[in-house]
Parts: structure tokens; sequence; C-alpha cells
């Protein structure tokens, strides 16, 4: 499990998510209102999506990688109040739990059935960690990630 994980806020801007998926080099974030309280998760797909819908022709160039990581300023995004998302508007609302206690084999069995990548750990109610595919392969291949 990554436990040194950065949330943000519902009202962030897809130009300053952007910013901060590239500066901390994160593929998702858990999203909390302004009461700090959990209520979607969003990801760098989720971003994709978006330039999708709006741009298809770049989205169609260029794979999420090169987007997200590429030279570009991201501060070059259309930005304006008449255009400007947040990301309430892109993430997913009330993403899937699970208590730091359940069984690796439990976890990647919801991954598996939902169809996603990553659940946001809890602990009475307190987020303290990401589980990833990724993270559930490392413990299969005996690799120990300490994030």
């Amino acid at each position: 499990m990554t436990r040194n994980i950065i949330s943000v806020e519902d009202t962030t801007s897809i130009n300053n998510l952007v910013g901060i998926f590239i500066d901390n080099k994160i593929s998702c974030a858990p999203v909390i209102n302004k009461d700090k309280q959990l209520i979607g998760i969003v990801t760098k797909n989720d971003i994709l999506s978006y330039f999708m819908e709006v741009d298809l022709h770049i989205s169609l160039n260029f794979s999420l990688h090169e987007i997200l990581e590429s030279n570009i300023e991201h501060s070059e995004i259309d930005n304006s109040p008449e255009r400007e998302i947040l990301v309430h508007d892109i993430m997913t609302s009330d993403p899937l739990t699970v208590d730091e206690n359940t069984p690796i084999e439990t976890m990647a069995k919801i991954m598996l059935d939902r169809g996603i990548h990553r659940l946001i750990v809890d602990n009475d109610g307190v987020t303290v960690g990401i589980i990833s595919t990724r993270n559930i392969l490392n413990h299969v291949a005996g690799i120990e990630y300490n994030g």
C-alpha cells in the first residue's frame, strides 16, 4: 500500500490537478471536500477522458503518458473562467474503500470484480493509503515497497 498520499480538494482546477500529478509523479488522488471528508477519487484516466471530450484530436495523437509528462507546460491548458473544469466535475464519486486490515486477496478480488485499479484504504474512517494493482503485483512478486 502507498501510505504517503496526496489528496486534492474537489474545487481544484484541472490545470492545477495536472500540475500536482506531474510534480509529485502520481497517477491518482483521493478527493476531499472543504470539511476534509473523502468524497471521491480522481485519476490520470479521468483527466484523459476530459481532454478526449474537449479536444479529441489531441488525445488521439498522444498517449496519456505523453500528455501528462511532456514538456508542454500544464499552464498552457485553457483555464479561462468559462472553460474552468474542477476535480468535482471529473472525479469518481463515492470511491470504494477497504479497511487497512482487509486481506490482500480480498482487495484483489474487489478490484477484479469491479474492474478498477485502486482502492482507498482507511482506518476508522481516516484515509491512510491507496492500494493499487501494482502494489498487489509487487506483493505477489515478493518485492517490498515502502511508499
